[in-house]
């Protein structure tokens, strides 16, 4: 559904999903076995997606699709697998608006509290690993590799599956954004004028940042990232809503690449909301969203989870695990270049064809995995044939002597190896009985 108003490019693809309760998911039990255990990963099953032909499908047309499963095997294309396709999306031509950029991901959760107004916290923050708000906001944890669990990853994969997917869309506010989810949501007697006005509320709840000192009233200065960064040597700088950037935020500033844009995860839970709302939105060109994010960098991504009480930690999983998405290579990759939800969707399961389990009972889920002094080279998952970072083809072994030669004949390596000749009576013997 276009908007003209809302600047809308006529080019942009807006995937409404399905209407299914997309946190509230059904799973065989052999798939759930084991699932509230840490993991690094965990290898899945390969799905099997159609192919640049994008429907929407009720319930019903997705129950019919799986009972025709047989069918629709014959009909796939040649790059059936998750693994084959993200190597069809990656080798595609590039184009100015779809360049990937460096990214700092941020995750955000609605925060509300008795008898104070509600406002969106800074949690999480993931430039190639995961740093947590600790001590009671006051202050980062030290960079980690991020542990997900089956179940989010399993819910995430859903949410995107039937969640709203707005890719390469024109907004310049997250007024316009927040204007252009709402309007892909199909009107019912659970999402009517006055829930649409309370979720546009909440999504535009001011964003309250770990790195945040309370302030006087000072005029907003914006200041880009190019501005700050020459200016690292003074003691204090005045941000984008004019606080004070500190040493410490300094410093980590110096470490975003220049050009890098964000992405911005929010998730939580209203106690107005009957379903959830889910939405990933990629726009056309990365807009400079006043007080999104805790560093003055333009926004080009954006996922959202709104759901029902009493699933906070539920939520806030499923938030972990897409932005660990949008650290990883490959899939962060494929959000850039990606031109329908199908696509999204083989770019997480090719992320989970990838990773690996670790057992019940034989981790500490307190013990955080530091990062490794080289970050390993993804490469070998662009390349064809190559599952789980393994070549499938090898060259073919080299016997160490003629005895391991396949000749044909019976007993033939026990009559070229002297030190078997004692034992060929006995042999002979038992192949004749």
């Amino acid at each position: 559904k276009k908007k003209k108003d809302l600047g809308v490019d006529e080019e942009a693809v807006v995937d409404q999903g399905g209407t299914s309760n997309v946190v509230n998911i059904h799973y065989e039990k052999e798939e759930l076995e084991g699932h509230r255990t840490l993991y690094v990963g965990v290898r899945m099953p390969l799905m099997r997606q159609s192919h640049r032909h994008h429907r929407n499908h009720g319930q019903k047309h997705r129950k019919r699709d799986r009972a025709k499963g047989a069918i629709q095997e014959d009909e796939q294309e040649s790059h059936d697998t998750p693994s084959q396709r993200v190597q069809f999306i990656l080798g595609m031509e590039e184009d100015e608006e779809h360049v990937p950029h460096d990214l700092f991901t941020e995750l955000d959760e609605i925060c509300v509290k008795e008898g104070e107004d509600a406002e969106w916290k800074e949690t999480a923050r993931w430039l190639k690993f995961e740093e947590d708000v600790e001590d009671g906001g006051e202050r980062w944890s030290k960079p980690y590799v991020a542990t997900l669990s089956l179940h989010s990853l399993f819910e995430l994969r859903s949410c995107i599956m039937n969640g709203t997917v707005l890719l390469d869309m024109c907004a310049n506010s997250i007024e316009e954004i927040a204007d252009m989810i709402l309007d892909q949501q199909e009107p019912s007697s659970e999402f009517d004028e006055r829930m649409r006005e309370n979720i546009r509320d909440a999504l535009l709840k001011k964003h309250h940042h770990q790195n945040e000192k309370k302030r006087n009233n000072l005029l907003p200065i914006v200041r880009s990232f190019t501005d700050v960064s020459k200016k690292q040597s003074d003691p204090l700088l005045l941000d984008k809503t004019g606080g004070i950037f500190q040493k410490a935020e300094l410093h980590f500033m110096k470490k975003i690449p220049t050009g890098a844009e964000a992405s911005n995860v929010l998730v939580g839970e209203l106690d107005f909301l009957l379903r959830p709302v889910v939405a990933f939105v990629r726009l056309t060109s990365a807009v400079l969203l006043s007080g999104m994010t805790e560093v003055p960098i333009p926004t080009r991504f954006l996922f959202i989870l709104l759901g029902p009480e009493g699933k906070a930690h539920q939520y806030h999983e499923i938030g972990r695990s897409m932005a660990t998405l949008m650290t990883d290579e490959i899939f962060h990759d494929v959000a850039y270049k990606a031109k329908d939800r199908a696509d999204l969707v083989a770019g997480i399961d090719e992320f989970l064809d990838q990773v690996t389990v670790l057992p019940p009972g034989e981790w500490d889920p307190s013990i955080r995995i530091e990062p490794p002094k080289n970050v390993p080279s993804q490469d070998k998952r662009k390349m064809p044939g190559v599952p789980n970072g393994t070549a499938c083809h090898t060259e073919p072994e080299q016997h160490s002597g003629p005895e391991l030669e396949r000749t044909g004949r019976l007993l033939s390596g026990c009559t070229s190896s002297p030190e078997m000749h004692h034992f060929l009576p006995l042999l002979r013997g038992v192949a004749a009985s």
